[in-house]
């Protein structure tokens, strides 16, 4: 039932490109595959075959098909349903910057997200998000995206 949802979840490729409508100048791809180590090698294969405790690497792979420079873009991928993010594995572009919700993509924040988090004593205080709580990634291109360029985004989940 897991690998079925994660199988939905990669299949809708839920992303979202802020910087050009669906029909814009901005194409996407993703790509989920199955990362297997061997020895010190790594070796991907299907995500299809993916099973719990296995790790699958996420691919987003965006171009400017455009004849105009694209500014403010942003791409945002949901991390999908049974699986868990693992840190410091989402590659920051080459110039922009790479964010994490909590709150199902409302707001976004640098690693370590804090947030507030109340007690059971009502006291409130300020405490780092784990892993588990990511729900959305963001990718944030500074500058001009060029036309006729592509940029390659990923990170890697657990599967639970």
């Amino acid at each position: 039932m897991r690998r079925l949802i994660l199988l939905t979840a990669m299949a809708l490729g839920v992303f979202t490109a802020a910087a050009a409508p669906s029909n814009g100048p901005l194409a996407g791809r993703i790509e989920a595959r199955k990362v297997v180590r061997e020895a010190e090698q790594e070796r991907f294969l299907p995500a299809a075959q993916a099973r719990p405790h296995d790790v699958v690497e996420y691919r987003l792979t965006y171009a400017n098909t455009g004849a105009e420079p694209l500014r403010n873009v942003s791409v945002t991928d949901p991390i999908p349903t049974g699986t868990e993010y693992l840190v410091h594995t989402a590659t920051p572009p080459q110039s922009g910057d790479v964010t994490f919700s909590i709150d199902e993509g409302k707001s976004f924040h640098a690693w370590p997200v804090r947030y507030l988090k109340t007690l059971p004593d009502g006291t409130e205080l300020w405490a780092d998000a784990t892993t588990d709580m990511i729900t959305h990634i963001r990718w944030t291109i500074a500058g001009e995206f060029e036309p006729e360029t592509e940029i390659t985004f990923s990170y890697r989940a657990l599967v639970k």
